[in-house]
């Protein structure tokens, strides 16, 4: 469906509408965005245990106690497949130990946990996150699949039993592009005649923005050590300000919620990690594929620095020549363990026979349609309210009936897709660290050569020939430790189109040798 917004100068020129503001109206999609589970081992793993296996592994946390900054690579037989790193961590008192597959999971281990009054060890040794990457990419079963063939095998090497896995926090979420005007929507009053719940505590964050107005770009229900914790935000928002996760901006235009003049604004936000940036970003889109000339040099001005607008000039710009950009919303039900315990999870398939002690985390994610459905009618619902009637007995609103009536498959990405997200989150990662070391170049010739007049290649190039060998041994070392704390899979290959080629030689005038030819 084309963007009904078409009194903007883009529409009237001849461009491919349909190639670059093509999105789907009111769309959703949903998905566990971070899931934890605990799992309990067999032997004694109290302070006082005599277990010679349970000691064995405290040896080994000890041997490989780690200050901070430091990692060291680790080897699980049978899983040398898998790239893991122990990282220095310390955790809820007794969680001393991690386990890492960079930008996938993270196993956090107990060398001891505390008994009970009765003298019983009730504390999960174990617990193990899945990051949101995984559980994007292949789907909540695989990536729990995936993390659990590692941590067995691990324990498999130190004769350590599993007893029982359970799950211990998940986020569910559904970004959407159904509100484009957040502030108006969720506005406070608004929301309190919505909202049905036993939340008694809400937190707003406001932003003031353009002419006396404001942006509501985040509200909370509850609080994070709460059963159940509710958010509701600008996920587009936080995406380009954190600088991470740029992958979504794909998932987003996979599944229609956003244009490709959507992605490229945010593209320009994203490496400048500035929201602020948007209205700058739409002239320069225009700048690049309008055709009004006059138009065009007065944003190359503005965008260039040589011109100085206001905000509000550049905004009243910006809507004369583009669309608005599309914001994506996110509602996420933060759920720990203490109200999952509480579920009566329905045995839709026989799998304890099939995975035996991990068969609750299969339960628990085969309820998933019923648990979601709990969620979004008992935890929090908003209704549209109805003269006369009892809130609690009004229908859904339009925004809401949607949400709930988003489907949710559990499957993974074909390799052609997972290629297409890694390189491009590859990509504007790059862009991000290419426009730091070119900033530093400069703030570095300024202290160096204080005021001066220099054409920034010199900059950079004075900057390179300022390294001394503790400077090249530094970065070596540096290189090495970042090729353990990033995932080499993800990092596989050269990006396709942007090989290393260039026509630039340092030469060492004392020896003569060449770099970089």
């Amino acid at each position: 469906m084309i963007d009904k917004r078409k009194d903007c100068l883009m529409f009237q020129e001849q461009l491919d509408h349909d190639f670059w503001f093509d999105k789907k109206e009111k769309k959703f999609l949903h998905n566990i965005d971070t899931f934890y589970y605990s799992v309990k081992l067999m032997q004694d793993f109290s302070s006082s245990s005599d277990d010679k296996n349970v000691h064995a592994l405290r040896d080994f946390i000890k041997n490989n106690t780690l200050e901070v900054g430091q990692f060291c690579p680790l080897v699980v037989k049978g899983c040398e497949d898998v790239q893991l790193n122990i990282l220095p961590f310390h955790f809820g008192g007794f969680y001393n130990f991690c386990i890492e597959c960079p930008e996938m999971f993270d196993i956090f281990i107990a060398s001891s946990v505390p008994n009970n009054e009765s003298g019983e060890s009730v504390t999960s040794e174990i617990i193990v996150q899945l990051r949101s990457y995984i559980l994007w990419q292949m789907g909540v079963t695989k990536a729990f699949e995936y993390s659990y063939r590692v941590l067995t095998a691990f324990l498999e090497s130190f004769h350590l039993d599993i007893m029982e896995v359970k799950e211990n926090r998940a986020d569910y979420c559904w970004h959407s592009n159904y509100i484009q005007n957040p502030e108006t929507f969720f506005r406070i009053d608004k929301f309190s005649k919505m909202q049905v719940s036993r939340f008694r505590r809400i937190h707003y964050e406001y932003q003031f923005t353009l002419n006396d107005e404001y942006e509501n770009d985040y509200i909370c229900l509850g609080k994070r050590s709460d059963k159940c914790f509710v958010r509701i935000y600008l996920k587009s928002k936080e995406v380009v300000e954190k600088g991470y996760k740029p992958w979504f901006f794909k998932e987003w235009l996979f599944n229609g919620l956003i244009s490709r003049f959507d992605m490229y604004v945010y593209e320009k936000c994203f490496v400048k990690k500035k929201w602020k940036y948007v209205d700058t970003a739409r002239l320069e889109f225009y700048l690049e594929y309008g055709s009004n000339e006059n138009i065009k040099s007065e944003c190359a001005a503005i965008v260039n620095g040589e011109l100085e607008k206001s905000d509000e000039y550049i905004h009243a710009l910006a809507d004369q020549l583009t669309p608005r950009l599309t914001l994506i919303t996110n509602v996420e039900y933060q759920t720990t363990r203490r109200m999952s315990k509480s579920f009566c999870l329905i045995p839709l398939k026989d799998n304890a026979s099939k995975y035996g002690v991990a068969s609750r985390i299969y339960d628990y994610l085969d309820n998933h349609t019923l648990i979601t459905e709990y969620l979004t009618h008992s935890t929090l619902r908003l209704v549209e309210r109805s003269l006369g009637s009892n809130k609690s007995r009004d229908d859904y609103c339009p925004f809401w009936k949607a949400l709930r009536s988003t489907k949710y498959v559990d499957v993974s990405k074909s390799p052609k897709n997972l290629k297409l997200v890694r390189d491009y989150t590859r990509k504007l990662n790059k862009e991000i660290v290419k426009k730091r070391f070119t900033s530093a170049c400069i703030t570095y010739g300024l202290y160096v050569k204080g005021v001066n007049s220099d054409h920034p290649l010199t900059d950079c190039a004075d900057a390179l020939m300022r390294l001394n060998d503790n400077d090249v041994f530094d970065m070596k070392r540096y290189k090495d430790k970042k090729l353990k704390l990033l995932n080499n899979e993800l990092l596989s290959n050269a990006l396709g189109g942007d090989s290393m080629i260039h026509n630039l030689t340092l030469i060492n005038n004392s020896t003569g040798e060449a770099y970089g030819s």
